[in-house]
């Protein structure tokens, strides 16, 4: 029941519909290819393919189409001056309410079939950590975009500059990650498992066999390499396109960013510059490799996983893998600072921007390297103990420790040197720097207005080797930024850049 204060609730566009079951459908269809490859190679009849395939397409269909349409009967939502609601009366009823001054970051995506249909999901943040979030699926187009605007006020329509556009070139970059192996690997395991499901593995492993026995062994490994790699190239790139086509950043005099990208699901985001807490900079080995970064933001309500609500949160990605100067120039447009240096040359400051008081990250005590040191001798021990295991009974594979201990100390020793250089912090005046990590190296660049507080853990050996480990805690992103092994002699200055508590938990007006 509504009041004449109150707009009266409104229905989801009905186009959502032969939308979801389309997308529904092509899915299934997808699935449905390896499933009968393999009824076929497990010796079942065509008939009996179709059946369970074209069947089993169809019936998941219609019920993707039936549970839309119930989902629609009982969903309607309301916006005034105040709030959004969505509400769901189904056996219960739920009702999910926002404040319109509590919005910080708003997400507008649409898929092929959505935007041939002109309809677009619309997905909403609060200013809280993990606070409240409220999704339409879906509007029509033309409703989403306004209702866009007004939430996001004078934001939607603020004079912006464009800070990052995607260049083709960067398509390069995609390959050089876990992703492309990993990909790789995954193909195999699907057309095993798939196999599996009818009892055609052996008969698959049978007709491969025939086919490839009589090469040598190195050569049958190496060319299950190279195909691991080449599927995996093609996921990667495909990927790569699939989320970041046509990806344009831009940033609003006030701070709050513009992210669109997407090709086959469009995605339109902006993020409140009043609830930005500071960039992450990834760079894993491949990329280093090659000179290259990419980079997330942190910030308030935005971060990977799920929230306490069971809800997707926001994306942080802001710039895919890219030549590193250009994750680390969007950064300093973001920050309006210039970044200190965490690696290569150090950025010469803009004329109108100040320059932290240190411009270089300070490295960590040599203790730091002997712990890592100590960490990966250990390891190579353990390996080396579990390989020889079997030279107890079969002493002729004396020869399988051997390469363990010549490989896993090799990767100990890259690993302990990597690490130990990757370790560095540096404090200016309006940032902190945190850099750790070496198969996961990341740069935490923290807005020191936006750090909560900090924790500080040592162990018994920390202790003795005066070290400390501390926890940056924000409101943005993974909530905690780990410094591991800092001298307990510069731990005082890094804890010291917590701000004042009570002004980021107040509320902004307006």
């Amino acid at each position: 029941m509504t009041t004449p204060e109150q707009p009266a609730w409104r229905r989801l566009d009905r186009r959502t519909i032969p939308a979801s079951t389309a997308v529904a459908t092509g899915a299934l269809a997808a699935a449905a290819v390896p499933v009968a490859i393999g009824m076929l190679l497990g010796g079942l009849a065509m008939g009996w393919v179709l059946l369970w395939t074209v069947g089993g397409t169809a019936l998941g269909a219609a019920a993707i189409a039936i549970s839309e349409v119930i989902r629609l009967a009982v969903t309607d939502y309301r916006v005034d001056a105040q709030r959004i609601e969505k509400r769901v009366r189904f056996l219960s009823s739920t009702t999910t309410s926002l404040s319109i001054h509590r919005v910080r970051n708003v997400e507008l995506s649409a898929d092929l079939v959505q935007r041939r249909l002109g309809i677009a999901t619309l997905k909403l943040a609060s200013g809280e950590t993990d606070g409240s979030r409220l999704t339409l699926a879906a509007l029509a187009r033309q409703v989403a975009e306004q209702l866009r605007r007004d939430l996001l006020a004078d934001r939607a329509s603020a004079d912006t500059d464009e800070i990052a556009r995607l260049d083709p070139r960067w398509l390069r970059y995609a390959p050089v990650g876990f992703v492309t192996p990993l990909s790789g690997l995954i193909a195999f395991g699907l057309v095993l498992q798939v196999a599996d499901w009818f009892n055609a593995v052996p008969a698959m492993l049978e007709w491969v066999w025939d086919r490839i026995d009589s090469l040598p062994v190195p050569v049958i490994a190496v060319g299950l390499v190279v195909i691991a790699l080449v599927i995996g190239t093609v996921a990667a790139v495909a990927i790569f396109v699939e989320t970041w086509w046509g990806m344009r950043l831009e940033r609003h005099r006030d701070g709050s960013l513009e992210l669109r990208r997407g090709l086959m699901v469009g995605r339109h985001t902006s993020f409140d510059g009043r609830r930005v807490r500071g960039v992450t900079l990834y760079e894993p080995p491949g990329l280093r490799a090659v000179g290259a970064a990419r980079l997330d933001v942190v910030a308030v309500g935005v971060g990977i996983g799920k929230d306490e609500d069971g809800q997707t949160k926001q994306s942080p990605a802001l710039v895919p893998a890219s030549p590193r100067e250009v994750p680390v120039r969007v950064a300093e447009a973001v920050l309006g600072e210039v970044v200190p240096a965490v690696s290569g040359p150090v950025h010469a400051a803009p004329a109108g921007t100040s320059v932290p008081g240190d411009t270089a990250l300070r490295t960590h005590p040599p203790v730091a390297r002997r712990r890592r040191a100590v960490r990966a001798l250990l390891a190579t021990a353990a390996l080396t103990a579990i390989a020889a295991t079997p030279v107890l009974v079969w002493p002729w594979l004396w020869w399988i420790p051997v390469a363990v201990t010549a490989i896993s100390g090799a990767v100990a020793a890259w690993a302990t040197v990597d690490n130990y250089r990757g370790l560095g912090h540096a404090v200016g005046p309006t940032l902190v720097v945190l850099r750790k990590g070496s198969v996961l190296r990341r740069t935490d660049v923290l807005i020191r207005d936006g750090i909560l507080g900090w924790n500080v853990r040592r162990t018994p050996f920390q202790r003795r080797a005066g070290l400390v480990t501390l926890f940056a805690t924000s409101a943005g992103g993974s909530s905690a930024f780990r410094l591991p092994d800092v001298d307990e002699s510069e731990a005082h200055e890094v804890w010291s850049t917590a701000g004042d508590v009570w002004d980021h938990l107040a509320t902004p007006r307006g």
